[in-house]
C-alpha cells in the first residue's frame, strides 16, 4: 500500500513538473510576445472562424462559432458537430485586453470546465488564442496557442 501511495504521489509531482515546464516554454515563446502586443478583437467575433493548431497530428476540431449578441459560442468539429459551449467576455490581462472564453458551464465535462481560452486580434480577421488550464486555483497553466481566421 505504501508503494502505491508513493507511486501515485511521484506521478502527480512528475505531471505537475511537466505542466510547469510547458507553461514556462509557452510564456517565453514568440507567440506569447505576439499575444502580449495585441488586444481583444474589435469588432466582437460573430459567426464561424476557422481554427488551426500547430501540432503534427490531425485534429477533428475545425474552429469556433461565436454569437456576439449572446456572448456565447461553441467549438466546431469536422463532422459538423458543435461541442463544448462557452461564454465570452473581455477582460484586462496586464496592460492589454483579451477576449476570455470560459468553458466552466454545467453541460461541459469536468476536464473541459478547467480550460480557459484567451484571444487577441493580430490583424484583419486574424486572431491568436492561448489555451490555459486551471489545475490549481488562481494558477493558470498555459498549454499552447491556436489561430482563428475568417
Amino acid at each position: 500500500m505504501a508503494f502505491l501511495i508513493k507511486l501515485v504521489l511521484g506521478l502527480a509531482v512528475l505531471i505537475l513538473g511537466l505542466a510547469f515546464f510547458q507553461n514556462w516554454r509557452i510564456e517565453n515563446s514568440e507567440n506569447q510576445q505576439i499575444f502580449a502586443r495585441n488586444s481583444a478583437p474589435n469588432p466582437a467575433l460573430n459567426g464561424f472562424y476557422e481554427g488551426k493548431v500547430g501540432l503534427p497530428i490531425k485534429l477533428t476540431w475545425v474552429g469556433k462559432d461565436f454569437n456576439s449578441a449572446s456572448t456565447t459560442g461553441s467549438n466546431v468539429f469536422d463532422d459538423g458537430s458543435h461541442k463544448y459551449p462557452f461564454t465570452t467576455n473581455v477582460v484586462t490581462v496586464g496592460s492589454s485586453t483579451v477576449l476570455n472564453i470560459n468553458y466552466d458551464l454545467p453541460e461541459n465535462p469536468f476536464w473541459v470546465r478547467m480550460i480557459t481560452d484567451q484571444v487577441v486580434q493580430t490583424g484583419p480577421e486574424h486572431y491568436l488564442g492561448k489555451i490555459t488550464l486551471r489545475l490549481i486555483p488562481n494558477v493558470p497553466l498555459s498549454l499552447g496557442f491556436f489561430r482563428l481566421q475568417r
